[in-house]
């Protein structure tokens, strides 16, 4: 099969409570061409990882990310030229892991590892390609409340990483709002993709969002599912969240319009901020992998948790 992958992303969360919003008829069009472009693509692609051709992302039909931005955003990063011009740092084993590409008209980036792309930026054995956007770009800071959006898409070269044993444990991680301190310790908010399938009851697997506060090395977790990860469909992902390590922090999220996770309380380590990382990161399982995301926006005012429309 053609690769869907084009050498050389974008995002769209229109606020509906914006009038002018929803009057444009400009990015309506763009907006339908894009939807086309999806169901193209999902027809093209047919199955992968064992999905049917018809699958969607968490039970909702997943539209492409759009490349209008709304007006009022305080960052936007459509990729439609590189990385690097809207201000993110690569963390690579090899530099250039990370390429533009084009599926299906969107613009977006693609997070690439190879065996052995180990030791990179402390990730000891594990393997990674990961977006940096430090603490200036992200604004994580204790007291802010925000909006962000972002999507994912794995392609037909993403490998899930295999099942856990009772001595190994598996994992991948796709994006996170990652502590500002390098004393190691899990990230304040991460999408973990594990294993499709679980050694036992209670393993996670599939796609996940985990808050994690407290002790950075010792952390209290909330942890709520998404689903199993679907080839060639677009994860369109929206939060609205306050950063603090106070009881009067939240973070929401929404997947494909789909509010999946409505957390109350600390978001922050005490004395730390975060810095957004969009990443393709992995225990070593001996085999190339990808993932691909696209458009990422931050704002004030709330973003639409449409699907990419």
């Amino acid at each position: 099969m053609t690769s869907i992958l084009a050498s050389r992303p974008t995002l769209q969360q229109l606020d509906s409570r914006i009038p002018a919003a929803r009057s444009d008829g400009a990015v309506r069009l763009v907006s339908r061409a894009l939807l086309l472009g999806a169901l193209a693509l999902t027809a093209a692609c047919g199955s992968g990882g064992g999905e049917g051709a018809n699958a969607t992302a968490a039970g909702t039909t997943a539209a492409a990310p759009s490349g209008a931005v709304p007006s009022g955003t305080a960052f936007a990063c459509t990729f439609e030229t590189t990385f690097s011009d809207c201000g993110f740092g690569e963390h690579a084993k090899v530099p250039g892991r990370a390429t533009m590409v084009n599926v299906a008209g969107v613009t977006a980036v693609r997070l690439h590892t190879e065996p052995g792309d180990n030791n990179v930026n402390g990730s000891g054995a594990h393997e990674r390609n990961d977006l940096i956007l430090n603490q200036s770009r992200s604004d994580g800071y204790e007291g802010r409340e925000q909006w962000w959006a972002h999507s994912v898409l794995f392609p037909d070269d993403y490998v899930d990483p295999p099942e856990s044993t009772p001595s190994t444990w598996h994992f991948g991680l796709v994006a996170d709002f990652h502590h500002t301190s390098n004393a190691g310790g899990q990230a304040n908010f991460q999408i973990m993709a594990m294993p499709r399938t679980a050694i036992a009851p209670g393993r996670p697997t599939g796609l996940n969002f985990q808050i994690n506060h407290g002790d950075p090395l010792n952390p209290t977790q909330h942890t709520v599912h998404i689903g199993p990860v679907v080839r060639n469909v677009w994860y369109n992902f929206v939060y609205h969240v306050k950063w603090t390590s106070g009881g009067d922090g939240y973070f929401k999220a929404w997947v494909n319009g789909d509010l999946k996770m409505d957390y109350s309380g600390p978001t922050l380590y005490a004395g730390q901020g975060v810095y957004l990382k969009l990443a393709n990161y992995h225990t070593a399982f001996g085999q190339a992998s990808s993932v691909v995301h696209a458009r990422v926006l931050r704002s004030v005012e709330p973003l639409s948790v449409s699907a990419g429309l």
